[in-house]
């Protein structure tokens, strides 16, 4: 068994001017991973882009299946960023594992749309009161997905200690509302913009959190942000840069993001597409360790300034 493998258990571009490998020996040299979504593109795109190079920085980015697997890796040392949605960052802080933000992920603006709450087009289901008692699949059970389902389905009147939970990958969920096993499913996208061919929306569940929040981040030791600030601090502004590119021209990365989650273009051209986070703040994070906390993800509440590298 991998190292990471062990610790998860634990846990709950290319400058064509010059010559490849001379070019690369000049650079800092790390390891970087991300999950294979839209929302965790920064990392792969900042390094195809150019932004790391750049800064000074050659990132060997991989693909792992989850945020456990990346904080698995971080604590493991093979690798030093990656990407993680807020909720798990908050309960492995919780938890003692020493992770801090470097650079904010993508983030929720109530009416740009993103994760949607979905059931099939015959369905009589159209509030969060119809959807008591009902089946609902997630990504991750008693994650981020679940959390923000939940609070929504209160805030609609709905009862969500009375929803029965399951956990599914997202490619799988538009069939499954098909085929009558869950009565609903929360779809990211751009699997929910695909899954509109059949299915439809009842409403936004990250507005049951907040209106505008960071969802996820990117994220390294404490030990390895003090022990190597300027790094730190050039991956920063790699990675703003690449998300102030991304949000001002988001048709410019459509091949990359389809490439990454293995969707049609013309799908991805098509759907909503991430926002990212250009700055972190406090009250930017807040509202995702308070529902955390309120719906019992977390023991209790804590200052987002203890999860937000200062560099």
């Amino acid at each position: 068994m991998k190292r990471r493998e062990v610790i998860a258990a634990s846990l709950g571009v290319a400058v064509a001017s010059l010559p490849r490998t001379l070019y690369a020996q000049s650079l800092q040299q790390f390891r970087a991973a991300a999950t294979p979504i839209e929302g965790d593109a920064l990392l792969p795109l900042a390094q195809s882009q150019g932004y790391f190079a750049r800064a000074g920085i050659a990132l060997d980015v991989e693909t792992l299946s989850s945020g456990e697997a990346i904080a698995a890796a971080i604590v493991g040392g093979d690798i030093i960023i990656g990407s993680m949605n807020m909720m798990s960052l908050a309960v492995a802080h919780q938890n003692g594992v020493d992770m801090k933000i470097i650079s904010g992920g993508p983030m929720y603006e109530s009416g740009h749309g993103g994760s949607q709450l979905m059931v099939k087009k015959e369905s009589t289901i159209n509030s969060g009161s119809a959807l008591s008692g009902k089946t609902l699949a997630v990504n991750v059970l008693r994650g981020a997905a679940q959390i923000s389902s939940e609070a929504w389905i209160d805030k609609h009147g709905g009862d969500s200690k009375s929803i029965q939970w399951i956990e599914m990958p997202f490619s799988a969920m538009q069939a499954a509302l098909e085929a009558g096993r869950i009565d609903a499913a929360e779809i990211t996208q751009p699997y929910a913009t695909t899954a509109l061919t059949t299915c439809r929306s009842i409403g936004s569940p990250n507005d049951g959190i907040a209106t505008r929040f960071l969802n996820g981040a990117y994220v390294a030791s404490g030990s390895w942000i003090s022990a190597h600030p300027d790094a730190a601090r050039k991956i920063k502004s790699a990675l703003i840069a690449c998300a102030h590119w991304y949000n001002t021209d988001p048709g410019a990365s459509v091949q990359a993001v389809a490439t990454l989650t293995k969707q049609d273009p013309a799908v991805v051209a098509k759907s909503v597409r991430t926002l990212f986070g250009e700055d972190v703040t406090p009250a930017l994070v807040q509202p995702v360790i308070d529902a955390g906390a309120k719906y019992g993800i977390l023991k209790r509440g804590f200052p987002a300034t203890e999860i937000i590298a200062q560099i």
